[in-house]
């Protein structure tokens, strides 16, 4: 008798959504990390500073490195809104009705929001940190 295949991940389940808990969480705190660290730098090294502030490209790397970082934040507080409907739906029948249940269910159960979220993040972070290394080196 083969199992079923619903059953079959089922005794990990748990453990799963912890591993992404810690995984999610991890990479949003090396995020926002790396994307205020960068201006910071900036702002600690007079060598830096200078060639990158007579730079053309100084609004640019600054727009990057923020737009990384409110990205991050607006991905915690969708996700922190959604964790909470769904707190405060858990056994309250009518509570599940109600369409502020219903709207953050729907983009709780949308992975692929943090997947862009995160994906732009890096992309913004990366052409920030390559056009301060050419700034510096170039």
């Amino acid at each position: 008798m083969q199992p079923n295949i619903e059953d079959y991940d089922a005794p990990q389940k748990d453990s799963h959504f912890q591993n992404y808990v810690d995984y999610s969480r991890t990479l949003r705190a090396w995020l926002v990390a790396y994307g205020i660290g960068g201006p910071v730098l900036f702002l600690t090294n007079d060598n830096l500073a200078q060639k990158v502030s007579s730079s053309c490209y100084t609004n640019q790397i600054i727009i990057l490195f923020l737009s990384g970082v409110c990205l991050q934040i607006v991905l915690s507080l969708i996700n922190k809104w959604c964790a909470w409907h769904m707190y405060k739906g858990a056994g309250d029948l009518d509570y599940q009705k109600t369409r502020r249940y219903r709207f953050w269910g729907f983009f709780n159960a949308q992975s692929w929001i943090d997947f862009w979220i995160d994906l732009i993040s890096i992309t913004a972070f990366i052409f920030a940190t390559w056009l301060v290394l050419n700034v510096f080196l170039g």
